[in-house]
C-alpha cells in the first residue's frame, strides 16, 4: 500500500519544524541576527572541556562571574528559541560552582573562580539572583530557584543601618559605596523570588525589596527621577552619575509595584524614567551612550515598559539600539566578552518580542501570580 503524497509532506514538515530552532518556525526578523553573534560566541569564547566562557576571545582565562551572568542571561533567552543552547545552559550553570564560595557561613559568588575567599561583590551576585529566576522561569528546574534563593541570602546579608540603610557593593566594604546597582536588582530580585513563595513567606520578600526601594529612592534618585550611582558612606556624599543599568533596574522595580499593587505613583515613576531616559542618548547616533554592558539593561527595561504600556515608543527605542550595536558588531565583533553577550541578549530579547513563544514566556513572567 502506497502512502498518500499529503503524508509524506506531513512527515517531512514534521522533521523539519523538529530540527529548526525553535523562533524559526515563527520567522522572527532578529532571529538569524541573534543566532549569528551567539554562534559567533561560541566558536570564540567557549571552552568544551571545563564548560566555562573565556574574558577575551581565543584567550586562556575564565571570565570573572559579572560577565558569566551576563552571558548565562544571553544563553537563558537563547534556549526559549533554539534547542542547542539548552544543554549549554545547565552545563554552564554547573561550571559556574567554581566560584560558589561554600566556606563561609553565607554562601555566595566570588568574582574569580576560588577555593574560599572574601573579595565578593554584592551586586555581582544580584545580577546572578535575576537571571537564576528566569531560567527558573524558563524551565521549571528547581535548581535554578534554589540558586536564586541561596545567592539572594547572600545579598541581603549586605544590608546594615551605616547612610540609613542600603546594601554595600562590596563585602568588605571597598570604595566605602551603597550603590544603586546593587541595591536595585536586589529589590527586583525580591520582588520576583516572592512570585514562587506562598504566604507569609511571599510577604517578607515583598516587604524587603520594598525596603530597598525606599532605601534607593530616599537616596540615589535624582530630580530628573533617574538615579545616581551610588552614596560613599564614610562621606555621605553621592555620585549623582546616571548610568543606564542603575536607572534601568528601578524603573522595572516600579513597574513591578504597579502590576502588585496596582497603584498609579508607581507607574507613573516607572514613566517618567522612560521618559527621562532620552537624556542618556547620544545627542547624534541617538542610541544609549553608554557601554553595552550597561546600556543592554536600559534596553531590557524599555521593553518591559513597553509590555507594560503598549507605548510604542519604548520599543522602537530598544529596536534602534540593538540594530545600531548590532551593525557595529558587524564591523568588527568585540574581543571581550561582557559586550558579546551583551548584544546577543539585546537580541535574543528582542526575538521573544517578535514571536508568539516569546510573549506568551513575557505574559507569564510579568504576571503576579493568583492575578
Amino acid at each position: 500500500m502506497k502512502t498518500p503524497r499529503c503524508s509524506w509532506f506531513r512527515a517531512g514538515l514534521a522533521l523539519l519544524l523538529a530540527v529548526l530552532p525553535l523562533g524559526a518556525q515563527t520567522a522572527s526578523p532578529f532571529l538569524a541576527k541573534a543566532t549569528e553573534v551567539s554562534d559567533h560566541i561560541q566558536d570564540k569564547f567557549w571552552d568544551r572541556k571545563s564548560h566555562l566562557y573565556s574574558a577575551k576571545a581565543g584567550g586562556k582565562d575564565p571570565e570573572l562571574i559579572w560577565g558569566n551572568g551576563v552571558m548565562f542571561s544571553s544563553l537563558v533567552a537563547a534556549a526559549r528559541h533554539d534547542k542547542r543552547f539548552r544543554s549549554i545552559q545547565r552545563d554552564f550553570f554547573e561550571a559556574m560552582d567554581a566560584y560558589w564560595d561554600v566556606k563561609v557561613k553565607i554562601p555566595g559568588y566570588e568574582p574569580a573562580r576560588t577555593q574560599g575567599g572574601s573579595d565578593k561583590y554584592y551586586d555581582d551576585n544580584a545580577w546572578m539572583v535575576l537571571t537564576f529566576l528566569e531560567a527558573y522561569e524558563t524551565t521549571k528546574e528547581s535548581k535554578y530557584l534554589k540558586r536564586a534563593e541561596e545567592t539572594l541570602d547572600f545579598v541581603l546579608s549586605g544590608w546594615d543601618e551605616e547612610a540609613g540603610g542600603g546594601i554595600w557593593w562590596h563585602e568588605k566594604h571597598k570604595g566605602n559605596g551603597k550603590n544603586t546597582c546593587v541595591n536595585a536588582p536586589a529589590a527586583l530580585g525580591c520582588f520576583r523570588l516572592a512570585r514562587w513563595k506562598k504566604e507569609p513567606e511571599a510577604a517578607k520578600w515583598n516587604a524587603q525589596g520594598e525596603k530597598i526601594v525606599v532605601w534607593t529612592v530616599k537616596t540615589l534618585q535624582g530630580d530628573n527621577g533617574l538615579f545616581g550611582d551610588n552614596i560613599d558612606v564614610s562621606t555621605g556624599k553621592v555620585n549623582g552619575g546616571q548610568l543606564t543599568y542603575n536607572s534601568a533596574l528601578m524603573l522595572r522595580n516600579f513597574l513591578s509595584l504597579h502590576t502588585r499593587t496596582g497603584q498609579e505613583f508607581y507607574l507613573d515613576e516607572a514613566l517618567r524614567m522612560g521618559k527621562a531616559a532620552d537624556g542618556m542618548l547620544d545627542g547624534q547616533k541617538k542610541i544609549y551612550r553608554d557601554p553595552l554592558k550597561w546600556s543592554h539593561l536600559m534596553v531590557e527595561a524599555d521593553l518591559e515598559l513597553y509590555r507594560h504600556t503598549g507605548q510604542d515608543v519604548y520599543l522602537k527605542r530598544a529596536i534602534s539600539d540593538a540594530e545600531a550595536h548590532y551593525a557595529k558588531w558587524k564591523e568588527g565583533p568585540a574581543e571581550d566578552l561582557i559586550t558579546e553577550a551583551s548584544l546577543a541578549r539585546e537580541l535574543w530579547l528582542l526575538v521573544d518580542h517578535s514571536t508568539p513563544e516569546g510573549k506568551e514566556f513575557w505574559k507569564a513572567a510579568d504576571k503576579v501570580k493568583g492575578k
